[in-house]
């Protein structure tokens, strides 16, 4: 092997421990923000939202039945609408109340 391609291999050997410092670590269980809804909403935005949120929910398919599905969905639904305007949180919120309800 050259020595070019050797220096290559060492490298990528070396990589994972470079990454790491690069890369903040991802909590495994963390905490879900609060979904707090203040100010005036827009009906139209929340019935974008919740349009939005229920076709999220569709393509996952059957699959939304399993329980780690439905809990990631959930996670996932939760982390978008805390950033968001309350009129979009607050049709989010719709659909996140009817997944855990089917819970």
């Amino acid at each position: 092997m050259n020595s070019l391609a050797q220096q290559a291999l060492d490298r990528a050997r070396q990589a994972p421990a470079r990454a790491t410092k690069l890369l903040p670590l991802v909590l495994a269980n963390e905490p879900l923000p609060a979904l707090v809804i203040t100010g005036p909403i827009n009906r139209v935005m929340e019935l974008e939202a919740k349009r939005w949120a229920t076709d999220f929910v569709l393509a996952l398919g059957a699959s939304i039945r399993r329980e780690p599905v439905r809990t990631k969905a959930i996670a996932d639904l939760t982390r978008y609408a805390a950033q968001q305007p309350a009129s979009v949180a607050s049709g989010v919120k719709i659909v996140i109340d009817l997944l855990k309800e089917a819970g």
